[in-house]
Parts: structure tokens; C-alpha cells; sequence
């Protein structure tokens, strides 16, 4: 079993991928299950994830990687018991610091079970967010397996290049997918990937 977080900033197109995703790996014959994480008491995302015919589990109101780690060890195993998935997603908030979802993952599996941390980085967006929270956005970029730069198709190829040069300053090996989530584009690359994983 593999556990694939998707990690990235607020608005950087987590729950369009997630979907594309889900919906690629059930077609190929996966079984898929995901787990949201909402900040807010109310959760929007795991509502738009079910209307797309995927199933899904939300924790609310803190973030899975400081107040809610418990909740997530323990939906995990839960999920693991009764559910059996090839693949589970995680869609942390947009705060959070995948190796330290990482780290409670790995506390809380038992067994082979792998990680794989997709980081989803906004084109569109990325020099703007970068120039004002470099520090953290390194840091998530630190904690993935790949990189998929989003929103390809709304910036122009010199846009494309900054961004990856961006993301080579951080990291000069890192795989890097580039994508649009909204338009499906790339994303076949980032399900092999993790075929390849199982």
C-alpha cells in the first residue's frame, strides 16, 4: 500500500489533482481512498471529492500534522482495517509541512507500506509566493518525492522556466511534473509514478 500526500500552498489546485488522480487510479483498478484535511469546521473539499463518485474521510477543525496527528494515525488504521486500499490520498491543508506528515504517517503504518509526496507548486503564482513565504515553500518542496508545477496552461514558457529554476535552487534533483490540473494535462505522468511505487 502506498501513502501519496499532496502537499502544497492554499489555492495551488490540490483537490482538482486529488480528483484527477482518484479518478485515474479507480479506472485503472485501484482502490482509493482519501483523506481530507480541513482547517474549518466545515469541510468543502470532501463534499466536491464524493459529487466526482470517490469516497472520502475529513478531519476538521485543526491541521493533521500538529493538533489533529492522533486523528490521522488513528483514521489510518481504521481506514487500512476496513477498507483495504492499493492507495491512500492525503490532502493535507495548505499549511502544512509534508515531512511531518510524513513522520506521522510512518508512526502510524505498520508493515511495507511506502509514502510518496506529490508538492504542488502554483505557476500562475509561484514568483509572487515564493518572494513572500520562500522559507516555508522550501520547506515543502524539502519534504516531497516530486515536484508538479500546476497551471501550466495559464503562463507563458519563460513563467514555466522561472519556476522550475525556482524549484532547482532548492532542489537540483527532484523529478519535476509539469501540469494542469484543471485540464488533466501531465497528470498521466504523476499516476505512473505512483504505479511504479506499488
Amino acid at each position: 500500500m502506498i501513502i501519496c500526500q499532496l502537499a502544497g500552498f492554499l489555492g495551488s489546485g490540490k483537490t482538482t489533482l486529488l480528483i484527477r488522480l482518484g479518478t485515474a487510479l479507480g479506472r485503472a483498478g485501484r482502490k482509493v481512498a482519501i483523506i481530507v484535511n480541513e482547517v474549518g469546521e466545515v469541510g468543502v473539499d470532501g463534499a466536491v471529492i464524493e459529487s466526482n463518485g470517490l469516497r472520502s474521510v475529513e478531519l476538521t477543525e485543526g491541521c493533521i500534522c500538529c493538533s489533529l496527528s492522533g486523528s490521522l494515525q488513528n483514521t489510518l488504521r481504521q481506514i487500512t482495517k476496513e477498507f483495504a486500499p492499493d492507495i491512500i490520498m492525503i490532502e493535507p491543508t495548505g499549511l502544512a509541512l509534508p515531512g511531518k506528515v510524513k513522520q506521522i504517517v510512518r508512526t502510524s503504518m505498520i508493515g511495507e507500506d511506502r509514502t510518496f509526496t506529490i508538492c504542488l507548486i502554483d505557476a500562475y503564482r509561484a514568483t509572487k509566493l515564493f518572494a513572500e513565504a520562500g522559507a516555508f515553500l522550501s520547506r515543502q518542496v524539502d519534504g516531497a518525492d516530486v515536484v508538479a508545477i500546476n497551471k501550466v496552461d495559464l503562463v507563458s514558457a519563460d513563467a514555466k522556466g522561472q519556476v522550475e529554476s525556482i524549484v532547482r535552487g532548492i532542489s537540483s534533483s527532484i523529478p519535476i511534473a509539469f501540469i494542469s490540473a484543471r485540464e488533466g494535462g501531465g497528470v498521466d505522468q504523476l499516476v505512473k509514478m505512483l504505479e511504479d511505487t506499488l
